[in-house]
């Protein structure tokens, strides 16, 4: 008996989620133009909500990340840019410190829909600190 109360914490926490929270970089591939846009990615997660900034590398333009969310190891949320004209959905799998997945929005020009790959950025051991 007393074995099953020690089952329940450790069976909470398995079905939480994962951590997403961190600094990500990688890139999404554009299916329609054959073109990839190294980017990103600073996630705060918070129980299962997730906010953050996302943005090209090196641009110094981030979008704003809203309505996200982590269920099991399945990431999503909106993104929202001054050159978007409407928010852009992104799906997202963890495996490991990997998130792989799908961007889909438009833009003036019509639909865009993009592989994404991420990896978590190492922390330093000054940083951890």
């Amino acid at each position: 008996m007393k074995k099953a109360f020690w089952l329940l914490p450790c069976l909470a926490l398995a079905l939480s989620g994962a951590d997403v929270s961190g600094k990500w970089t990688g890139t999404i591939d554009i299916e329609d133009s054959g073109s990839t846009i190294p980017i990103q990615v600073e996630l705060v997660q918070k129980s299962d909500a997730v906010s953050g900034k996302i943005g090209r590398v090196g641009s110094g333009d981030e979008g704003t990340i809203r309505n996200g969310k982590v269920e099991g190891t399945k990431v999503s949320f909106e993104v929202v840019s001054s050159e978007t004209s409407s928010a852009f959905k992104w799906t997202l799998t963890l495996v490991n410190d990997q998130l792989e997945g799908e961007m889909k929005g438009a833009v003036d020009e019509g639909e865009i829909v993009g592989k994404v790959k991420l990896s978590r950025e190492k922390q330093s051991a000054t940083q951890s600190q």
